[in-house]
């Protein structure tokens, strides 16, 4: 009896094992893009239409700020979008653009912190509007742009210092804020 037994163990055991592996099999589907290229957005002073990426504010008396939340101007700039250079834009379809804003928030969260160190501005901050006026938040898109596919567009905003405390001290006040393009 004992020989009849054990062929029989052995033989369950076998058609387990080979359920179970069978029980656990699926598909992985792997989908993605190798993209050599980015779209070269260039940084624009409509000014003098010099490309780089520093944008002049100018200098203004610490003695207008006199309350938290005032702006004054410094300067606008543009960020251009290429028409043939790898940005994906489709001739058949108008297409747009918007732009998040990223850099170390100010006491609001809002804004732009500018940089602190020994004798730099204090109680201000730089604010970013886009083409409709409205502020730009810190990581939050801009309204959108029209862009075209067959020749440069141009997305123009202006820069702001904004006053954080009722008093400003006089300084360098730099800020360096990121920028991501989005087309849709």
């Amino acid at each position: 009896m004992k020989k009849t037994l054990i062929p029989l163990a052995l033989g369950l055991l076998t058609g387990m094992a080979s359920t179970i592996a069978t029980a656990n099999t699926g598909t992985i589907n792997f989908v993605g893009k190798i993209d050599s290229s980015t779209c070269p957005i260039e940084v624009v002073n409509p000014g003098s239409g010099a490309i780089g990426n520093e944008v002049s504010m100018g200098s203004i008396s610490p003695s207008r700020f006199t309350a938290v939340g005032q702006e004054y101007p410094g300067n606008d700039f543009i960020l251009r979008v290429p028409a043939d250079a790898g940005c994906n834009l489709d001739p058949a379809n108008p297409n747009t653009g918007t732009v998040t804003f990223t850099g170390t928030a100010d006491t609001s969260g809002d804004y732009y912190a500018t940089k602190n160190f020994t004798g730099a501005a204090t109680g201000v901050a730089i604010v970013i509007k886009d083409n409709t006026g409205f502020a730009v938040k810190n990581g939050t898109a801009s309204n959108t742009y029209p862009l075209s596919a067959t020749v440069a567009s141009d997305m123009k905003f202006d820069a702001y210092y904004r006053s954080t405390a009722a008093t400003v001290t006089a300084g360098p006040a730099d800020a360096d804020v990121a920028f991501l393009v989005t087309i849709n």
